[in-house]
């Protein structure tokens, strides 16, 4: 079992999160201890609507939350009560404040997608014009509109194509044929053999560079889109790249502390 022993007082502050990483629970909470903070990192991995997650978010013990999860990050966006530009452009929540029970929705995804794009692109001479996006949840939102910001042609696919038309239709997004220079996997696919899973394989074909928002690899499990990029001599960015950018203005939000301290104290 995964545990994490925290002191709790009657001013402690409670930071909650719906991905169920279990090596978050230990990171966050040394950082947060290490700070000197009354806080306490909460993750849980049991299925939650966005209706339920939004009422636990409004307890005066919960400072905010991290929102995961398929469909999560698109439908909580309806219990809130503001919501930055960046969510109104991407249709997508990764950061909730609770600011007197008011809900205010940020997307730092953007951010960090951008920040990882950027990085692999400009440090490895990386050519991408055109870009498919495989999945239509709320990473798909956010992958869009960085891609087309960067001026990168972008399309989608996924297992179920009713739903991925009417993401596309949502996003204004055009199909058009491959092979892609970059495949942006924005579901758990990764989690699954590449060969199994539905639409996958035929987008990789031709591709230059994969990135992958998932990450099976940060709890120890195989990442086999990765093994797929590797044996095939694909370029691939790890989701970790985004994580890490976007996580830093996510707790910068939560704490209103600085970049240098969230780097030294998560050990970044």
């Amino acid at each position: 079992m995964n545990s994490y022993k925290v002191s709790l007082d009657p001013e402690t502050l409670f930071v909650l999160s719906t991905s169920g990483w279990p090596s978050s629970i230990k990171k966050h909470n040394q950082a947060l201890q290490s700070l000197g903070l009354n806080f306490v990192y909460f993750t849980f991995k049991r299925p939650v609507t966005a209706e339920v997650y939004a009422n636990l978010l409004r307890a005066p013990i919960v400072k905010g939350g991290a929102v995961t999860g398929q469909g999560l990050k698109s439908d909580i966006i309806a219990f809130l009560d503001e919501a930055d530009d960046l969510v109104q452009a991407t249709g997508a929540v990764n950061t909730v404040i609770n600011q007197d029970s008011k809900l205010h929705g940020y997307n730092t995804d953007a951010f960090g997608f951008e920040t990882a794009l950027r990085k692999h692109i400009e440090t490895n001479g990386l050519k991408i014009k055109t870009a498919v996006i495989y999945g239509n949840g709320g990473v798909s939102g956010v992958a869009a509109h960085v891609l087309r910001n960067m001026a990168i042609r972008t399309t989608m696919t996924g297992r179920n194509s009713e739903k991925v038309a009417a993401k596309m239709r949502q996003l204004g997004l055009e199909q058009f044929d491959g092979p892609y220079d970059m495949v942006v996997n924005a579901t758990p696919a990764s989690s699954e053999n590449v060969e199994s899973t539905a639409g996958l394989l035929p987008i990789l074909k031709g591709c230059k560079a994969v990135f992958d928002h998932n990450m099976p690899e940060k709890d120890g499990r195989t990442n086999y889109l990765q093994e797929y990029c590797d044996t095939n001599d694909l370029y691939f960015i790890p989701g970790k790249d985004m994580y890490v950018a976007q996580m830093i203005k996510q707790w910068q939000l939560f704490l209103g502390i600085s970049e240098e301290e969230i780097k030294k104290y998560w050990q970044l």
